[in-house]
């Protein structure tokens, strides 16, 4: 039977065939310039961003080294180059309401035109409103109109004046105001005149004062009025004179963007603002950047100013087509935008002009490629970008009142338009956590483009990959491959999927083998990349992951772990396991062990009971029970206990790939029958005896057999695996020499009863039809030793309630 369940060696490994295609190197091969094996996931984002209606957002899941985002940005970019570029936005002043600057967009081409355009106006109109406000012509006319104010001021004072001198009264001017004097004899009177009148000369005298001060009073009323009307008349002057060089230098701006509403209305805004405040316009300089010695005017010069720019915020005249953008990193402010403050007289101010755009709105009327697991990783992200998707417009917030955190800018600027295409990459698991959780999420995203890992061998997939080598060669620069690489490097692939039929597309892991392989060869000096080039690279990456494997393989040849490779042993077996540490993967036996006792606790598991089992392998242990069910409990009852364990196992135990084995080192534990030691076995077995597939069949294959090499080669040594695993074995050149020498061996098997016939050399046995087994099988010693037990239980029973409590079977006491 050995030979018939023998696995031959063209089986073990896959070895392709590349006649149907003539190329000698690389160089001969054009490059790749579709995608391999990913129909399915191309299909569905064509889909997505097909579909115009904003909640068809997509998600893309699949395993990384995929050439997700590879794959996602090409097609993007393709999409994109046919798309129209979209506008440009702005913030400007609003000059209603200056917390809540307001935003507007143009088409690049008019956006450059009305900076430029509207920065060259302002600057012409500080030159050309000081030359306006320095011309004879409006300093004559403002001089005219303070003269006749002047005149009209001289006119009244003299009125006054001859009526006070008619009454003897002088009046002088000071500093201080206007004062009283009575004359006497045209002259001023002093204190002795003024003593040695009357009475009643007295009482005229105040009355004439009293007169002359209601007539200065009146005056200086009168007076204040006419530098009233005059300040009046000069300003209406200054606005008729700014209106009018204003409205002329926003002429031509008015009329290349009259199509343009927004504009307009701030144009007049601003036109409005420059004339009625003129000369603060004109005393503020034109603006430049930040002062380096942080001097305290200059400052407050520019912050004047700062309603009269326009903060460009996105500027898409870089582009053809819409924009594809890929946040590497999504904080708040990278992807929302922020609101940027400068520190003055230890305090922080901001304006509309420290405005900044994020990623997002970069993106606007595009797309943009987001990480999820970034995006989770940072506060406020993910809700604040269902949001925005949600609404269909972006705010641009101070992150820090989020936070609850106190602010000195209290800036709010109007919301913009939004008009992307989210596609957010990521893990499956997070995926169907979010679908799962979230309510919000299944309705902003609609599209699931799943990354497959791998792809069926056909003609057509191998000439890609062919291209595919020859495009990373080209596009790296490195040396070309030859036949005997690009086969190397293909087989490698099948490896990577542990299936001969199917083929990796982790193209991450085939590019890094790419250039580690380019680079032995040249470190060779060699003009093209040869098999060998390959098989070095594999063995290097190997080595430089492989030190746990080393040192668990030096404890097996130190007997520090305990196997037996060869003779026969009765309840024991090797198992095989996989050691996965992220990066690398490695094969080690496990020896298993079973007794079998009377009693009726059935098959106990030494590691369930230690907390040291998953639940897949408890599941695989409570399978073995109904094997033994099925197989024999419709003819002798199951009255036995047995116990499985993992020697020298410190750690968790999970899956079921050792179920078979457990299986075998019950049977020969029951039917006393030993179990050859030099042949290790994996495979999962169900309740039937069928023998199912498992992973991992090439590592613990190759694990193996270096423990069996590191003690020493017999030929009759090998590993038992499901015969559903063959398409899997893509084994080294190392086992299958030694395969091809007989030095190694490895078997299929379909059923339990294969197995064991093979690891006992003793035949299984079939059933007849009153229940028995073929006399001498492996199933009619399990049979005869199941009774056996139930027979010496019920007899152990019956002396016991015989001889009485505490009575052994010699009718002694027992403690």
């Amino acid at each position: 039977m050995s030979k018939s369940l023998e696995v031959p060696t063209k089986s073990l490994t896959k070895k392709i065939d590349l006649s149907p295609f003539t190329f000698q190197t690389t160089e001969e091969v054009p490059a790749l310039e579709s995608v391999i094996g990913q129909d399915r996931a191309v299909r569905s984002i064509n889909f997505g961003l097909a579909m115009e209606d904003p909640s068809y957002n997509i998600f893309v899941t699949g395993i990384r080294g995929t050439g997700r985002t590879t794959i996602v940005h090409d097609l993007l970019f393709k999409t994109a180059q046919a798309k129209e570029k979209p506008e440009d936005w702005f913030y400007i002043y609003n000059f209603d309401d200056p917390d809540e600057p307001r935003a507007f967009s143009l088409p690049s081409r008019k956006a450059k035109s009305l900076l430029k355009n509207f920065n060259r106006v302002i600057a012409n109109l500080r030159h050309t409103l000081t030359a306006a406000f320095e011309s004879e012509q409006y300093l004559e006319h403002k001089n005219q109109i303070v003269e006749i104010s002047q005149k009209k001021k001289r006119e009244l004072f003299s009125r006054i004046e001859a009526e006070a001198n008619k009454m003897n009264i002088q009046i002088k001017g000071s500093a201080a105001g206007f004062q009283t004097i009575p004359l006497v004899d045209g002259k001023p009177m002093n204190d002795t005149q003024y003593q040695k009148l009357s009475k009643e000369e007295r009482e005229k005298v105040e009355l004439g004062i009293q007169v002359v001060q209601k007539m200065i009073q009146d005056m200086v009323n009168e007076a204040t009025t006419l530098d009233r009307l005059t300040e009046e008349e000069v300003e209406n002057l200054n606005q008729v004179t700014a209106q009018f060089i204003v409205e002329s230098q926003f002429m031509d701006l008015r009329r290349e963007f009259k199509e343009y509403e927004e504009i307009l209305k701030y144009f007049n805004d601003v036109i409005d603002d420059i004339v009625q405040n003129v000369y603060s316009f004109l005393e503020v300089k034109q603006p430049n950047p930040a002062p380096a010695n942080g001097n305290r005017g200059t400052e407050i010069q520019e912050r004047k100013v700062d309603k009269y720019r326009i903060n460009w915020v996105v500027d898409n005249s870089h582009l053809k087509g819409a924009p594809v953008i890929y946040e590497m990193n999504p904080t708040y402010n990278n992807l929302f935008g922020r609101i940027e403050k400068k520190s003055f007289m230890g305090y922080l101010y901001t304006d509309y002009t420290m405005i900044k755009a994020g990623s997002l709105l970069k993106a606007n009327g595009g797309y943009i490629i987001l990480d999820i697991e970034q995006v989770l990783r940072q506060s406020f992200v993910y809700e604040a970008l269902k949001r925005a998707i949600r609404a269909q417009s972006l705010v641009i917030e101070d992150v820090n009142e989020l936070y609850g955190v106190m602010t000195s800018a209290g800036l709010k600027p109007k919301p913009i338009p939004l008009n992307v295409k989210v596609i957010i990459i990521g893990q499956k698991n997070i995926y169907h956590l979010l679908h799962s959780y979230d309510e919000e999420f299944k309705k902003i995203f609609k599209v699931r483009a799943d990354f497959d890992y791998e792809v069926k061998e056909t003609k057509t997939n191998l000439y890609k990959y062919i291209q595919f080598i020859a495009r990373v060669v080209s596009e790296e620069k490195l040396l070309h491959f030859d036949r005997s690489a690009v086969q190397a490097a293909i087989e490698h692939a099948y490896r990577l999927v542990d299936h001969q039929n199917k083929l990796s597309i982790q193209f991450s892991e085939i590019v890094r083998l790419i250039r580690e392989a380019s680079y032995f060869a040249q470190k060779n000096r060699s003009k093209y990349v040869s098999d060998k080039d390959v098989y070095k690279a594999i063995t290097e990456e190997k080595y430089r992951s492989n030190l746990s494997e080393e040192k668990i393989q030096d404890a097996i040849e130190e007997k520090m772990l305990h196997f037996d490779l060869d003779g026969y042993k009765v309840g024991q077996i090797n198992g095989l396991a996989v050691y996965d540490l992220g990066d690398y993967s490695f094969g080690k036996p496990s020896r298993i062990t079973a007794s079998t006792y009377i009693g009726n606790r059935g098959i106990i598991n030494i590691e369930r009971e230690a907390k040291l089992s998953g639940k897949i392998h408890d599941k695989g242990v409570l399978i073995l029970t109904g094997y033994f069910a099925s197989r024999l409990g419709d003819t002798v009852p199951l009255s036995f206990s047995a116990s499985l364990t993992f020697e020298q196992s410190y750690g968790m135990i999970d899956g079921d790939s050792a179920s078979c084995a457990e299986l075998f080192a019950l049977l020969s534990s029951l039917s006393g029958i030993p179990i050859y030691q030099g042949i290790a076995v994996t495979g999962s077995v169900n309740q039937k005896g069928d023998v199912q597939p498992i992973g991992g069949v090439n590592e613990k294959i190759e694990g193996f057999f270096r423990v069996c090499k590191s003690h020493r080669l017999t030929g009759k040594q090998g590993v038992i695996i499901p015969a559903s695993n063959v398409q899997n074995l893509m084994l080294d050149h190392e086992v299958l020499n030694a395969v091809e020498k007989g030095k190694f061996h490895i078997w299929a098997i379909s059923k339990i009863e294969e197995g064991i016939t093979l690891l006992t050399g003793v035949d299984a046995g079939r059933k007849h039809g009153k229940g028995s087994f073929t006399s001498g099988s492996v199933f009619d010693a399990v049979q005869k030793k199941i009774i056996e037990f139930a027979k010496n239980g019920r007899q152990f029973g019956k002396q016991w309630e015989k001889g009485g409590k505490g009575k052994n079977n010699t009718g002694e006491g027992e403690e």
